[in-house]
């Protein structure tokens, strides 16, 4: 449940309100029973529209996967954190490559951006996987960064997902994780 409203595929499991309902097997079934559940109005997933709701997806696609990984690859090449920032959702998650520290708003993504910029980065996806949504797009895969450290260029393979988010007539990032290969 999120703000006392159910995800989608999850209305009428409420175990933890309901101790009499049983979760499945993997919990040993310790005594529980199966008993039916009423499913309540207020408890409609928040991420599927009501019969009375409609929605308009924005189209997605691979050819929108590089575009707005080029989009965001070219405002790295400005050297302005701010305009790195301006990519992402003002209540994005930015989980970055070379910080331990989540940044979950503009100020603090710009500032990792001030940063690791000043390696002058150029980002080449070698390997992409998507997943298509209403108006998200998820592209997680490999990407590379040529990088320059202590005045030598350096390739620094790196995994990553990228989360995209089309909301008032443009997509931005919503969500954005990346992680150095663990293997060398």
């Amino acid at each position: 449940m999120k703000n006392g409203r159910a995800i989608s595929g999850t209305v009428g499991i409420e175990w933890d309100v309901n101790p009499r309902v049983s979760v499945g097997s993997s919990l040993g079934n310790r005594g529980l029973k199966e008993t039916p559940v009423t499913v309540r109005n207020h408890s409609a997933p928040i991420d599927t529209p009501t019969a009375n709701e409609s929605c308009a997806c924005a189209p997605s696609s691979e050819r929108l996967a590089n575009e707005l990984f080029e989009r965001w690859n070219m405002a790295l090449q400005t050297g302005d954190h701010n305009a790195v920032a301006q990519l992402y959702w003002e209540d994005a998650i930015l989980l970055p490559t070379v910080s331990n520290v989540p940044r979950i708003n503009h100020e603090e993504i710009a500032d990792y951006f001030h940063h690791f910029l000043q390696s002058q980065p150029y980002g080449t996806v070698t390997a992409r996987n998507l997943k298509q949504g209403c108006n998200k797009l998820t592209d997680a895969g490999v990407y590379e960064f040529k990088v320059v450290k202590d005045g030598k260029p350096q390739v620094v393979p790196a995994r990553y997902t990228f989360v995209y988010e089309f909301r008032n007539g443009e997509w931005k990032i919503s969500h954005h994780h990346s992680s150095m290969m663990p293997e060398k």
